[in-house]
């Protein structure tokens, strides 16, 4: 299982050329020094991923005003603009594309490292899987409910984008999911907690709007 939650902050120093799997990147100068906060890393993760400050500040559960200041502050540490931004959303730069790399992997590597210490501690820890994009305070609701008749559990939530509708329990990053279908079933024992209505908006003119149901073509 993988923990994902804010951490401490993690330091680059200089050394070493910073390494991404699709660019090359010019060697960090010497006397460079970078400290960023793990929870920093995961929102500009977000936004990354979602190329929205708003959309990343409701998948992060929290208000955009923080959000666009922390990644402001991300770009004065590393020292190069890491979005361009307009009013339909934003893009990454190169050095934003090349830091989305890193930090993936080192977000990874640090639910890593505090999975194997609460092991060994002898803490145990259940770790729960949701898409990003839920804003659905049920996740919230039974996470506290868990912890009132565990209290000696650690629950953990970790925020998966669309590409990974299991929320990484195929990949064991998480030990349970609260997704919503179509996925792969394959190895997964499968419990439908509750049906979603789902709507369609239309124009008061379109002639479907007559219609008191409409049914989905297959």
């Amino acid at each position: 299982m993988r923990a994902a939650s804010g951490g401490r902050a993690h330091e680059w120093t200089a050394g070493a050329p910073l390494v991404s799997k699709t660019h090359s990147v010019t060697p960090i100068p010497d006397g460079y020094r970078c400290s960023v906060e793990l929870r920093t890393l995961r929102y500009f993760v977000a936004v990354a991923e979602e190329l929205h400050f708003g959309r990343a500040a409701t998948r992060l559960h929290m208000s955009q005003p923080p959000l666009s200041r922390a990644i402001k502050r991300l770009e004065t540490e590393v020292g190069a603009p890491l979005f361009v931004r307009s009013p339909a959303g934003v893009t990454l730069t190169t050095v934003g594309t090349v830091l989305l790399d890193e930090a993936r992997s080192l977000l990874h590597h640090a639910d890593r490292l505090r999975a194997r210490v609460s092991a060994a501690a002898g803490t145990t820890t259940l770790t729960i899987g949701i898409l990003g994009d839920s804003t659905d305070p049920a996740v919230t609701r039974l996470a506290a409910a868990y912890r009132r008749r565990h209290p000696g559990i650690d629950i953990r939530i970790r925020d998966t984008d669309l590409t990974d509708p299991t929320c990484g329990l195929h990949a064991g990053l998480v030990d349970v999911a609260l997704t919503r279908a179509p996925f792969d079933e394959t190895a997964l024992t499968v419990r439908a907690l509750r049906s979603d209505p789902v709507g369609v908006v239309l124009r008061a003119d379109d002639p479907l709007a007559r219609r008191d149901g409409l049914r989905l073509a297959t």
